[in-house]
């Protein structure tokens, strides 16, 4: 009896590992790959708190995340991008110019703008 237990048991647990196992690859694969992307240049707005960023991306594309990390004397803008699915996306090399409006915690005034991919300032249009 027991040579017919161990064999159930030893199948029973491969098939819960990796059923848990398949849960993140899963989610992963369903997920569209996010990219990020060089900040070209920026604009300012009428609102000191707010700034343009120009980015460079595939036109299919959608905007991901926006993020500005400031100090007192630098904002470092991280721009991510996303194909809108991840099995229909053709991966052609056509680009286009966006602009993305970012929102920042204090006024921009005289800080310096780097671009969080890269690490390089990035010029004011």
């Amino acid at each position: 009896m027991k040579q017919w237990r161990r064999p159930r048991a030893g199948a029973l647990v491969l098939l819960v590992v990796l059923a848990v196992g398949a849960v993140p690859v899963v989610r992963d694969l369903l997920r569209p790959i996010a990219e990020e992307v060089s900040v070209q240049a920026y604009d300012r707005t009428d609102d000191p708190h707010v700034i343009v960023a120009l980015v460079e991306a595939h036109p299919d594309f959608v905007l991901h995340r926006a993020v500005a990390r400031e100090d007192a004397g630098t904002v470092v803008l991280h721009v991510s991008m996303r194909p809108p699915s991840r099995w229909s996306w053709s991966g052609s090399d056509i680009a286009e110019h966006r602009s993305v409006r970012i929102r920042l915690d204090r006024p921009l005034a005289d800080r310096e703008v780097r671009d969080g991919r890269l690490g390089t300032p990035v010029s004011e249009r």
